[in-house]
């Protein structure tokens, strides 16, 4: 084989599932996403919780001088309260608006709070939404499973729809045996 003709080649699903396992961060697929989900409920939470934080940090901010305590409390220490509000609300923000899967030809990338994975179909025995469950799973070999914060129980205009559009692409793409 040539070194051009090397570099050109689709991998197969057994070398694609070998790689995922030797660096489960590498993204191993360059087409087009057959699927995205994120979850609008998950985007409301990160709203409401900013808000809140906020309010605190701007209450804790306008009270904290209001009595003498002993503590020298400048104009500085009420700024920093709502400093330190603005850096919570927005790694919360991005936090817990980063969950998202999406799916094709080639396998599973799964985005939750923390990390970012991808899992080739050849690993992959389907979707699972547990009877109480606020989410979904993927589920894969020896009783593993992933978490889909994507896939959201409260998201219930859509999360039919989703799941099923995931489960379109499980039935065309995922192994047989």
């Amino acid at each position: 084989m040539s070194e051009q003709h090397k570099q050109n080649r689709e991998l197969s699903t057994q070398e694609r599932a070998t790689y995922n396992a030797l660096d489960p961060f590498a993204a191993t697929t360059s087409r087009p996403w057959d699927l995205e989900v994120t979850s609008p409920t998950m985007r409301r939470i990160a709203i409401v919780w900013v808000v809140i934080v906020m309010a605190v940090h701007i209450f804790m901010a306008l009270v904290v001088g209001v009595g003498y305590t002993g503590a020298a409390v400048t104009t500085i220490d009420k700024w920093a309260f709502i400093g330190v509000g603005i850096v919570i609300s927005v790694v919360c923000y991005i936090g817990l608006s980063r969950p998202r899967v999406r799916a094709n030809a080639d396998g599973v990338e799964v985005r939750n709070f923390i990390g970012t994975r991808f899992y080739s179909w050849a690993v992959i025995y389907g979707l699972s939404f547990p009877k109480g469950s606020r989410m979904a799973r993927l589920e894969l070999p020896d009783f593993e499973f992933v978490p889909l914060w994507a896939f959201q129980a409260a998201d219930r205009s859509t999360i039919v729809q989703k799941v099923d559009a995931f489960r379109r692409l499980e039935a065309q793409y995922m192994p047989k045996d």
